[in-house]
């Protein structure tokens, strides 16, 4: 007889959450409450699209959300760590280039009725980090590396052939978490 060794729903969602609960707990208990609810709604975000579709249908677009107001969050954030001069903005417009590419590749294989979600949070993730690209080196590396965490997780999710998956992108989205914090939290 074989055993399910499968993890629960809520218990992976957890898991996969448990970075930006970390942060953010970090980040309420150094009093930085604005950093602190950007990594909550991470949080919130990560959760809702862990959970099946089918069993909770609203999952998917509440956890978009979320994470769309956690970009602009942490936009709105980039503004009290300004670097001066901004000569990460050139850096920025790769960024920009890269993700219009992607889209463009993307855009014909993504069903019409994700479009409208998909494409206007894309387009606050490209806007989110030209903001970031005003502020200090480590906020714009954090927002650069969830950046190409999404992007890879589009092209993986409407272009299967393609070499990412899931390891690759929550590490790249993680490892973005943590500079974010760096950035923000002047570690």
């Amino acid at each position: 007889m074989k055993k399910d060794l499968s993890i629960p729903v809520f218990v992976r969602a957890l898991i996969k959450a448990a970075p930006a609960l970390l942060l953010s707990g970090l980040c309420f208990y150094l009093e930085v409450y604005l950093v602190a609810a950007g990594f909550l709604l991470c949080a919130l975000g990560d959760i809702l699209l862990d959970l099946p579709e089918e069993r909770f249908p609203l999952a998917f677009e509440l956890g978009a959300g979320s994470f769309a107001v956690a970009l602009i969050v942490f936009a709105v954030a980039s503004y009290y760590k300004p670097l001066a001069g901004h000569p990460l903005r050139p850096l920025s417009l790769t960024n920009i280039v890269m993700a219009i590419f992607i889209i463009r590749w993307v855009y014909g294989r993504i069903p019409k009725s994700r479009r409208k979600l998909e494409l206007p949070y894309f387009a606050l993730l490209i806007i989110s980090n030209f903001f970031a690209s005003t502020s200090n080196v480590a906020v714009f590396l954090g927002s650069s590396l969830w950046f190409m965490s999404d992007l890879s997780i589009g092209l993986s999710t409407y272009i299967p052939e393609t070499p990412a998956n899931s390891l690759d992108t929550l590490g790249l989205y993680d490892l973005g978490l943590y500079f974010l914090a760096i950035g923000f939290l002047n570690l």
